[in-house]
């Protein structure tokens, strides 16, 4: 939880923050602490129902998605609708749910930001 509260909190740009459990729930993009706390304290977390958020989720428009999980789920997890879909695993189980459509990527780290804005071919900010 801790991981995943603290990439989402630092993840730069126009985004849209969703924590999952038992239910999905959006929560307001804050960066720092406030983020973190936001995410935690978003609701009760007790379950993983993540291909129930993931299916909401592709009802909305977007054009990334960034799972942050454990890749545990209760659920079956569908493949993404986005083009750019990253499954962010930041547990150290070896074997998870993002595979097919996703880029999966092992980690948790700041870079991993990074390395999505570079395969991405985006500037930095504040560099273009």
């Amino acid at each position: 939880m801790d991981a995943a509260a603290t990439l989402a909190s630092v993840i730069p740009g126009d985004v849209r923050v969703f924590t999952f459990s038992e239910q999905v729930v959006e929560v307001p993009a804050r960066r720092g602490m406030v983020g973190v706390d936001a995410v935690v304290r978003s609701q009760p977390h007790s379950g993983t129902w993540l291909g129930k958020a993931v299916e909401q989720v592709n009802r909305l428009p977007h054009d990334r998605l960034i799972v942050i999980t454990d890749e545990q789920s209760h659920d079956k997890v569908p493949d993404p609708k986005a083009s750019k879909a990253y499954m962010v695993n930041v547990a150290s189980a070896r074997n998870g749910v993002g595979y097919g459509k996703w880029t999966h990527i092992d980690g948790f780290y700041e870079a991993v930001l990074t390395y999505i804005r570079e395969s991405e071919g985006l500037v930095p900010q504040g560099q273009a």
